[in-house]
């Protein structure tokens, strides 16, 4: 089924009564270091992924996990722990209440490691699984001078080859794997940040 969208208003009202609900009693506790994040996600408005990704989504099916939350406990993994992995990063939501509430989930209902791949491959708008030729041509060594003397030049005319390349291509684009994400961020972040200044 297509992803509900929930606004970023809905986000920030989830997020202050789950933290009120599992942060007020005493048993958790909110450190010094915690605040940056909180504040850096209260402010960062995701929903638009959500119609990027429409036509990526199926009419059938179950209903998807929100796609900016998804995009949400992705930020919030790279700003964290980058270095653990998804599936560890699963683990960690599980373990931290707070990571999980910050992503736009409630504690113990977090999506697990094959909700996170097939996210990635909505984001990843490429058909073919790998971007090299299968075959690649073999590196012929370099010859060596002789002792003393400089090694010869095998390449003659490199950057006349080279330069008169980029002026037949240079108004040639090609259409990336990348190029809706790169649109996504450059309107939700870069010219967010560029009206802040």
């Amino acid at each position: 089924m297509k992803p509900v969208i929930t606004s970023h208003e809905t986000y920030q009202e989830f997020v202050i009564e789950q933290l009120r609900q599992h942060y007020t009693g005493g048993l958790l506790v909110l450190v010094h270091k915690d605040w940056p994040l909180i504040s850096k996600l209260w402010i960062t408005d995701l929903t638009k992924v959500a119609t990027l990704l429409q036509d990526c989504y199926s009419v059938r099916g179950p209903v998807p996990r929100d796609p900016a939350a998804m995009l949400c406990s992705f930020l919030l993994f790279l700003l964290t722990k980058p270095e653990i992995g998804i599936t560890a990063w699963v683990d960690e939501m599980y373990r931290v209440p707070l990571y999980a509430i910050l992503s736009g989930f409630e504690p113990g209902d977090v999506p697990g490691v094959g909700t996170f791949y097939d996210f990635f491959a909505l984001l990843w708008t490429a058909s073919e699984k790998n971007l090299k030729p299968c075959k690649q041509k073999r590196k012929r060594k370099p010859e060596k001078g002789k002792k003393g003397e400089k090694a010869p030049t095998t390449t003659l005319g490199r950057i006349k080859r080279l330069a008169n390349w980029m002026l037949l291509h240079l108004n040639t684009q090609k259409t990336l794997p990348t190029d809706s994400l790169f649109k996504f961020f450059q309107s939700q972040f870069l010219a967010v940040s560029a009206r802040l200044i």
